[in-house]
């Protein structure tokens, strides 16, 4: 990748540089930081950390101003919120100052949002491109006036590993989630269904990690939950460019979620990355990710009863499972940083 650049870059969004978060948002938008610090220098690099906006709205806000006057290409990564607060702002630069704004979609579902919002498709069009993570929503945001949506997949950097090589499948299972602990994740459902099977499987052992920030409203029930049952285990957080490492480990991770709004995640990308196949609820952009059968195996939305069958028609393949690690890592590439910095090059130039 160049360094070899005079542009003067700006990026808006949750940094976070001390690393105290590991949620979607953050992680994606870090991650973006040192791929255009990779592309163009960090001394190229203007950071508005939106890092706990609601206590330095007037800070950050100032910061914006400031990074829009100084720079003439400016990535945005913002949630609903940060879009509501700053939207206005940057489309003003974009029509009068002909700041060229490249908006990177955190989540899934701005489509929906237009029915509430519909002022921001002038925002939006007023940008120089709207990336999204999904192919599906880039066709419905077109279809409601967005000009210059596009596709652009996630990405993640990971620090290199060496995946194991298997050589079978089985007797003894171990599946991981790694994600932000919630309800609406169904950790729950994942523990229940771990120790239901584990209960009436006596060929071996089958266990369940979990990973990730614990939501502090859900703190309280998920300790309850997992007092209750014996087969799982808390485990903590990882840093996001070590998450391959650890799930290399696992013979499958579960994504058991059920939330409505739920976009692309990257600890899929994870999963991929380490040869590891996804036993996941079919939520609104499965298809777009896992290839049920190949690279996962996938339940109906909502339907948290059939993960345990998922579960279990997986331990049932036994060696197949093979054939499925090698077909995540093949389809991971697509979301290496080096396919994303083509892309950005293709719009922004060196």
């Amino acid at each position: 990748m160049s360094r070899a650049s005079t542009k003067k870059i700006g990026l808006i969004g949750r940094v976070d540089r001390e690393r105290t978060l590991f949620d979607g948002q953050t992680v994606k938008t870090r991650m973006m930081y040192r791929l255009l610090c990779d592309m163009y220098g960090e001394d190229s690099i203007t950071i508005v950390d939106t890092l706990d906006y609601r206590h330095r709205a007037a800070r950050i806000v100032l910061g914006v101003v400031k990074c829009l006057a100084s720079c003439d290409d400016v990535f945005i990564l913002l949630s609903e919120n940060g879009r509501r607060a700053l939207f206005p702002l940057l489309a003003f630069f974009a029509k009068r100052r002909g700041i060229r704004i490249y908006h990177n979609l955190i989540g899934g579902w701005l489509a929906r949002n237009l029915e509430s919002y519909p002022q921001w498709i002038g925002y939006l069009n007023s940008f120089k491109v709207n990336w999204v993570e999904s192919r599906r929503l880039a066709a419905d945001l077109t279809a409601k006036g967005v000009k210059n949506a596009a596709y652009l997949p996630n990405f993640k950097y990971l620090d290199p590993v060496s995946i194991p090589e298997k050589t079978h499948i089985g007797p003894n299972y171990r599946f991981c989630t790694f994600s932000r602990v919630t309800e609406k994740k169904g950790i729950c459902d994942a523990i229940r269904a771990i120790d239901d099977i584990a209960a009436s499987y006596h060929a071996g052992d089958v266990l369940l990690d979990i990973y990730g920030p614990i939501e502090p409203e859900f703190k309280l029930d998920f300790e309850a939950v997992l007092a209750s049952f014996t087969h799982s285990h808390y485990c903590g957080c990882v840093a996001p460019e070590k998450s391959v490492g650890v799930i290399a480990d696992y013979d499958a991770l579960l994504f058991p979620t059920k939330w409505e709004l739920e976009g692309i995640p990257g600890t899929i990308i994870d999963a991929l990355t380490a040869g590891v196949p996804v036993i996941a609820s079919k939520w609104g952009y499965y298809d777009e990710m896992l290839e049920d059968g190949v690279t996962g195996l996938g339940y109906e939305f909502g339907k948290q009863d059939m993960l345990e069958d998922c579960v279990r028609r997986f331990m049932k393949l036994g060696d197949d499972v093979l054939s499925m690690r090698k077909a995540c890592i093949a389809s991971a590439y697509a979301y290496a940083p080096e396919s994303i910095a083509v892309e950005i090059q293709k719009m922004v130039g060196r």
